[in-house]
């Protein structure tokens, strides 16, 4: 049961409860069964390396130095992690999201150029289009009716993400992706843990059959529209045209009919879908925040009037950008990281043999104790981008490089709170459901 709780106006979101202290083998798989956030020890939200026995053996790593030397300074010595790989693998393939090095550096050179600054400017009305017909549907709802949120927020992100990064959109793609994928997330634990346990994907499982049909259905739509677009020309500055064009400066490859899906799978996947997700408990968190919504839609009108929004107005929307951040804070889109551990190492004064499974927990850090400065209640004043300098206290001050490793995380709260893991007698959520199912529609909200 999903619960949140309203304590003298603070409104505490829902969220994973911790494991009382690092699992061992079988209890770790069990958690993970329930919620992958679960396995997450209480020590790890106040530490900054926690090492779970398992087997399999994880350490749990919190502490910005720490950090900063798998990210930044040795990033090399910490390959992606097998097991998230291995658990991608057969929706996403080898699409550069799983790839290290030379391999990941081609294929996201052919990318990379779709996500410049001024490349995103331009999908502005792309954006509001989908915005604007997704309040329009609410709008035209009868009063009291019932929205599933979650639903609508995916079918928005589709059509930014179609028509962004296939041109003209593919608009029949989005019943593919819909029609499993519920079926998918419910048998993703299962899957992770067979992969712990080397067992192989084909092995009979709860969910298995339809995790691999939906996989199937999803790669083969994607598969057919690589192929007619390889028959036609391949000129736009969509992603599928940049990567049919796509050359390996150093041996002159270009990408396969396979590896075209693995990557066109893969950016549909991650992009719409952590896009939806997040929007989701963004609109969640503002229906329990009336005091934000009030501001936030005060600061729309200012700054927008009348007309629709566009890309010059985003960088006015002060207060809209904190919300979004907060609600990526307490909900990050991807909330564990894996690196592997190809060499006995020390960090932080604890010694990580060779064969430890890295888990950097966003969820974790984001709640971490050390900071005293991230709330645990819902949108405490926050800073705004280009802060001053008096906006600080000493305990928020961190180097340029604990900065560039904290990119997950959001801006130090103006008003100083005592935070941690929200109270104990808040049941914990699964991680891969929407924060609400449906949200009743009443006129000028979208709860």
């Amino acid at each position: 049961m999903l619960r949140s709780v309203n304590n003298a106006g603070a409104f505490y979101p829902p969220r994973a409860k911790p494991a009382a202290r690092p699992l061992r083998f079988p209890f770790n798989l069990f958690k993970l069964l329930g919620n992958n956030l679960a396995i997450i020890p209480e020590q790890a939200y106040h530490e900054p390396i926690v090492i779970a026995p398992g087997p399999p053996r994880m350490v749990f790593i919190t502490g910005s130095e720490s950090l900063k030397t798998l990210f930044l300074d040795r990033p090399t010595e910490f390959p992606k992690g097998g097991l998230q790989v291995e658990v991608l693998k057969p929706i996403f393939g080898n699409a550069m999201i799983s790839r290290e090095g030379r391999d990941w550096r081609w294929q996201r050179g052919a990318a990379a150029p779709l996500f410049r600054h001024d490349e995103l400017l331009q999908y502005g009305p792309i954006m509001s289009a989908a915005a604007e017909t997704t309040v329009a549907n609410w709008r035209a709802a009868a009063h009291g009716s019932v929205r599933a949120i979650h639903s609508d927020m995916m079918r928005a992100a589709f059509h930014v993400i179609s028509n962004t990064m296939l041109a003209g959109g593919a608009e029949e793609m989005f019943d593919a992706i819909e029609k499993g994928h519920a079926d998918y997330y419910s048998g993703v634990n299962w899957w992770v843990m067979y992969t712990l346990l080397g067992l192989p994907h084909w092995l009979p499982r709860p969910g298995g059959k339809l995790m691999r049909a939906h996989e199937t259905r999803l790669r083969q739509a994607v598969a057919e529209l690589v192929q007619a677009r390889r028959a036609g020309a391949a000129a736009g500055e969509d992603l599928l045209a940049r990567m049919l064009r796509a050359r390996d400066a150093e041996t002159g490859q270009s990408m396969s009919d396979e590896l075209l899906v693995d990557n066109i799978v893969s950016f549909l996947m991650a992009g719409y879908d952590t896009t939806a997700f997040a929007l989701t408990w963004t609109l969640y968190l503002i229906s329990k925040s009336p005091e934000w919504e009030a501001r936030m839609l005060q600061e729309i009108e200012q700054v927008v009037g009348s007309g629709p929004v566009t890309s010059a107005h985003v960088e006015h929307l002060g207060t809209v950008q904190q919300i979004l951040n907060e609600s990526l804070r307490l909900f990050p889109t991807a909330p564990i990281i894996v690196r592997d551990f190809v060499h006995d190492i020390e960090l932080d004064g604890v010694s990580i043999p060779a064969g430890t499974i890295g888990i950097i927990p966003i969820y974790a850090i984001q709640r971490h104790r050390r900071g005293e400065g991230i709330c645990r209640h819902l949108l405490a004043h926050r800073c705004l981008p280009g802060r001053p300098k008096e906006c600080h206290s000493a305990a928020d001050r961190e180097t340029e490089d604990e900065q560039q490793i904290r990119r997950h995380e959001t801006k130090p709260c103006e008003q100083r709170q005592a935070y941690g893991p929200a109270k104990s007698d808040q049941e914990s959520r699964k991680a891969d459901d929407p924060p609400i199912e449906h949200v009743r529609n009443r006129p000028g909200h979208c709860r």
